[in-house]
């Protein structure tokens, strides 16, 4: 027994590293076909002077993609989902946060000088290189490297009525940290110079977060403890990776690191302060589960 439970271990450690290289080398090779390409010039971080560009960006994807496969291998172990709905709901979910999260209006952090059709048509590629990665990375470490033997009680799921409250919850929730933070300079933003763009698209994360709740609670529904459930989704899962996400512009220029930790921090406390209430009064737990 302690001999097969070894070899699957070491198997899953195989499968999902070379998984998650294989997701790191199709997104930066879909950043690298793009027409409108970085001038490396522009990056000026220590890591960047030490280690050259194409380094960290590489060793960024690699944590990213590895944060996906932890947390969804720690989670998917514990859950009576079947271990493809794990690996979709995850997959799903990372897929969403990185597709419309290159979407946030921050022209300077591209190669654009203005936001526009070229900018939008740009991340919308940009996005898509890193969603389809993350979504195919998680359904395929789930099915290669998690077991189905947690299949003994049906896996609870929302009804449309909480489904709909969560989402507006969490988008009123982050309109609202993101336009105070907007308005008041705490989160630097390009709203002063196009500030329907950024608020339309502050609207659509809130929803996108919505949607990552709804999509992920099946899989975590079984834990019954409300604020443990809660810190499992918003922060452990999406609030990681979200930091991680947003660090990018950090690792390669000089000075934007605590920007864009304070931001990704911020909207993370708040995702999980919905998530708690909305668990706490809006979901009606299986106390068979």
């Amino acid at each position: 027994m302690m001999i097969e439970k070894a070899a699957d271990a070491k198997r899953a450690i195989i499968v999902s590293a070379l998984a998650i290289i294989l997701a790191a080398s199709i997104t930066i090779i879909v950043h690298a076909v793009l027409p409108a390409g970085v001038n490396e010039e522009n990056f000026d971080s220590v890591l960047v002077k030490l280690l050259g560009f194409p380094v960290v960006a590489a060793s960024y994807f690699v944590l990213l993609f590895t944060h996906c496969v932890v947390v969804m291998r720690y989670i998917g172990k514990q859950s009576n989902a079947p271990k493809l709905q794990i690996g979709i709901c995850f997959g799903l979910a990372f897929a969403i946060l990185y597709f419309f999260g290159m979407q946030e209006v921050a022209v300077e952090a591209s190669p654009f000088s203005e936001w526009g059709f070229a900018f939008v048509s740009y991340q919308f590629f940009i996005g898509v290189g890193d969603a389809i990665p993350a979504l195919l990375l998680c359904v395929a470490v789930a099915y290669f490297t998690l077991d189905n033997w947690k299949t003994r009680l049906p896996v609870q799921t929302l009804s449309g009525t909480e489904k709909i409250k969560a989402v507006a919850l969490i988008t009123v929730a982050f309109l609202a940290e993101r336009a105070i933070g907007y308005e008041t300079g705490i989160i630097t933003s390009n709203c002063n110079t196009y500030p329907i763009p950024c608020y339309i698209w502050t609207i659509l994360f809130g929803m996108v977060l919505g949607c990552c709740y709804v999509v992920l609670y099946p899989v975590l529904a079984g834990e019954q403890n409300k604020l443990l459930l809660s810190f499992k989704l918003a922060v452990l899962t999406i609030g990681v990776n979200w930091i991680i996400f947003n660090s990018f512009m950090g690792l390669i220029l000089s000075g934007v690191m605590p920007q864009m930790l304070l931001r990704s921090g911020i909207d993370v406390a708040v995702f999980f302060l919905s998530c708690l209430v909305i668990n706490t009064f809006f979901v009606k737990f299986d106390i068979r589960a």
